[in-house]
């Protein structure tokens, strides 16, 4: 079996739950599993006020150093320049679900 050494992995993600956003977020960025830019697929409509479980403010978090970690919502350019292909602009619309592709980026 192959081993993987750190320079081997090209990107990796986080795929939930609320607790694994948490502490991921919270990595400072002199950890080797820094978390340097977040996709989310933001629900703008309806508040789903039922659901328990939502992504955590990372807009004011704080990391495992006690520093503030700043974020800045990226272009939609610079989203699908980032993923490799097309991403559809602006608000979309499933099933009376309005919804919206963004990406985070952490800042220096």
């Amino acid at each position: 079996m192959a081993r993987l050494c750190s320079s081997d992995i090209y990107r990796a993600f986080i795929i939930g739950g609320a607790s694994l956003y948490s502490e991921g977020i919270a990595l400072s960025p002199s950890s080797s599993a820094f978390v340097d830019r977040m996709l989310l697929t933001r629900i703008l409509s309806p508040s789903f006020e039922q659901c328990d479980v939502f992504m955590p403010d990372f807009l004011g978090k704080v990391s495992e150093k006690d520093d503030k970690i700043g974020w800045k919502r990226a272009s939609h350019e610079d989203l699908q320049t980032w993923v490799g292909f097309e991403v559809p602009e602006g608000t979309q619309e499933e099933n009376g679900v309005h919804y919206e592709f963004q990406m985070w980026v952490r800042e220096p």
